[in-house]
């Protein structure tokens, strides 16, 4: 019986891993769980308005490593993606209501490289602009940064903003890592 405890136990830890993944790092902005009910990676950054009337919104920003998931069609992702989306934290019934829209001031994203190389990428999503209500997932198609896999870069966005207020950004840094976590099943 021991055995076969010990036998489980072991497959049980053994699928603690979160796999590779890439960990964002700024000055400024928060790490948030994809998921907000599961533990694991911080793998996407979050980003805020300054104004009391917006603080409930939230910029996400999330870079996919190839073989990622993405909607729709569930294919894998090929090369290294760049996925934005939205996050509201304040549910008055008020803010149901709310008309918002993320835009940017450019859709061009500079990528620097480990090696000093940059270069911009543009992003579909800046060039249009975005309601966060409706793309709330990390699980949307992103634009590919850069061919295959990409371990150690940072970003550089254009000035963003929510219904035309500024969100404060700067450089984010993206280093891939490997974590363990406790599993949790209701995941």
């Amino acid at each position: 019986m021991n055995k076969y405890l010990l036998c489980s136990l072991m497959a049980l830890l053994a699928g603690c891993s979160t796999g590779p993944y890439l960990h964002p790092e700024s000055s400024v902005g928060q790490n948030a769980l994809l998921s907000r009910t599961c533990p694991g990676a911080h793998a996407a950054i979050s980003f805020t308005p300054l104004s009391e009337e917006l603080n409930w919104v939230r910029v996400l920003v999330y870079v996919a490593p190839p073989g990622t998931l993405s909607w729709p069609g569930k294919v894998r992702a090929t090369d290294t993606e760049l996925r934005l989306f939205g996050r509201l934290y304040k549910p008055h019934l008020g803010n149901a209501a709310t008309s918002l829209w993320v835009s940017a001031a450019s859709p061009d994203v500079t990528v620097k490289l480990a090696s000093g190389q940059s270069y911009q990428v543009s992003i579909e999503q800046l060039k249009t602009g975005f309601d966060p209500k409706q793309i709330s997932t990390s699980s949307i198609k992103g634009t590919a940064l850069g061919k295959g896999d990409m371990d150690d870069f940072t970003l550089t966005f254009p000035d963003i903003f929510v219904n035309g207020e500024k969100v404060p950004m700067a450089p984010i840094h993206f280093k891939k890592r490997e974590e363990r976590y406790a599993p949790v099943f209701n995941c």
